[in-house]
């Protein structure tokens, strides 16, 4: 038995349907997002943070060319900066998933930033910028060891489409809207 629909309704049903597909479509999002890269953005920025923070003004101190204070004064204006740089050398050190070339990427990443804050938040002398560099490439490579060994990527098995790769869809909580995603 066909029954007549007017405008109206189809017009809720029609509605009805992009909001189901909307929410499907963020439910698919979510749940492909990965840990890992995720993860190791976030731990590589707050290194960033304590590069800027702790780790340049106390190499400065320790070497005996400035007090501790000024420095954290001086590189106090690049801590976002610094995190944000740091956050993409992470991803990409995780993306990577080894550790040399992990400790290559971020030594680099630590070396550049640490040169650049250094003798912009600093100063330009020779001394200075060696020890915020040197300290800033350390503490880059040994981060990049760590974030390339722990935080790669699972090997995904091509046979089983179900295996889990890190993604957060892959928790058990979620299974009602794997089983049920559109």
């Amino acid at each position: 038995m066909n029954a007549a629909t007017t405008t109206l309704e189809s017009r809720q049903n029609m509605i009805l349907k992009m909001f189901r597909n909307f929410n499907a479509a963020i439910v698919r999002f979510v749940m492909g997002i990965r840990f890992r890269a995720v993860g190791a953005s976030i731990l590589a920025s707050f290194a960033g943070l304590s590069l800027t923070t702790n780790i340049i003004p106390s190499a400065l101190t320790m070497m005996g060319l400035m007090d501790s204070f000024s420095a954290r004064w001086g590189l106090g204006g690049y801590a976002v900066y610094s995190m944000l740089a740091w956050a993409v050398g992470g991803w990409a050190v995780q993306k990577t998933g080894d550790k040399k070339l992990g400790a290559i990427v971020l030594g680099s990443v630590g070396l550049v930033t640490g040169l650049l804050f250094t003798g912009v938040g600093i100063s330009t002398q020779m001394d200075l910028l060696l020890t915020g560099g040197t300290a800033a490439l350390l503490y880059g490579a040994v981060g990049g060891m760590i974030i390339g060994d722990a935080l790669r990527d699972p090997p995904a098995d091509p046979n089983d489409p179900y295996a889990k790769i890190g993604r957060i869809g892959d928790l058990g909580m979620f299974d009602y809207f794997r089983k049920n995603s559109l």
